[in-house]
């Protein structure tokens, strides 16, 4: 439900962690770059060779979701990232996806219920043991690519996302993608939730996502982006690609951090948010 008090609060997150400091699989990079699958012929996603801008969105995240290994990231990677997040105050959270590093977990793999939970849990236990490091603590899950969207939109995948939160640490919070029915249903198992727009990206009539091979899917202008959250958390509205006017209501933003110019798109939103009066804070405090 959309807000009512006079001062507007919202939360800007970004995915970190993506990346290698280890060969992934201990095979070297220029290797995998590479290779050709037989059979379909896929490459190495290209999404894991993009130029990231990560220093320049840091100053304005209150939230970050962090790889956990299967699509991207390794244990150096992670430690390097929050090492740099600690004395931010940034609230540290997983970024699990389904194992697909090949494919940088755009691909669905096929789990059980039972299955994928172990999977969500492998990935919160890795990555909150290199935030032990830190004296940290997992607070939030936001999943990545095919198991976003199945979070999302699947009853199956939901179910195991709350399953495996229960298991883990019952007091996270699941970021789900804004005006999807994992909302509801997660907050009917008794998770807290945070309903997640994206900054920089484009959405269908439905309110969903365009897929990123849409000529609209990434935003070119900063403002856009900056007006996109300002629309979202204000009025409860998004403009889809097509110019329609739709509710879509939203409390968190993702700011991908491997969008080009990130750091103008960083600036354009504080920029526009701060003379909004909307205060940022991190999501565990916007969740209910």
């Amino acid at each position: 439900m959309k807000e009512t008090n006079k001062r507007l609060t919202i939360d800007i997150g970004t995915e970190l962690a993506e990346g290698f400091a280890l060969p992934p699989g201990g095979l070297p990079m220029d290797f995998l770059t590479d290779v050709t699958l037989p059979g379909d012929g896929r490459r190495f996603h290209h999404r894991h060779l993009l130029n990231r801008f990560d220093d320049e969105v840091l100053p304005i995240i209150s939230s970050a979701h962090l790889a956990c290994g299967l699509h991207s990231g390794d244990p150096l990677v992670i430690h390097r990232t929050v090492s740099k997040l600690v004395d931010r105050g940034v609230q540290l959270g997983a970024h699990p996806s389904y194992p697909d590093i090949f494919n940088f977990g755009q691909a669905r793999v096929a789990l059980s219920r039972d299955e994928l939970i172990s999977v969500l849990l492998y990935q919160f236990g890795a990555l909150q043991g290199v935030l032990a490091q830190f004296d940290r603590q997992v607070c939030h899950v936001k999943c990545h690519g095919a198991l976003a969207f199945d979070v999302a939109y699947e009853d199956w995948a939901c179910d195991a996302m709350v399953g495996a939160i229960k298991i883990f640490d019952p007091s996270m919070v699941l970021v789900a993608m804004a005006g999807s029915p994992s909302i509801d249903q997660a907050r009917a198992a008794g998770i807290r939730v945070v309903e997640e727009g994206f900054a920089d990206r484009g959405y269908d009539t439905n309110g969903r996502l365009v897929p990123r091979n849409h000529p609209k899917a990434l935003f070119e202008d900063p403002r856009d982006a900056a007006r996109q959250v300002v629309a979202m958390s204000r009025d409860g509205t998004v403009t889809a690609v097509d110019g329609t006017c739709i509710p879509l209501y939203a409390r968190s933003f993702c700011l991908h951090s491997d969008t080009p110019s990130a750091g103008d798109f960083a600036r354009a939103i504080i920029d526009m948010v701060e003379s909004e009066g909307i205060e940022i804070k991190p999501l565990s405090e916007l969740a209910s």
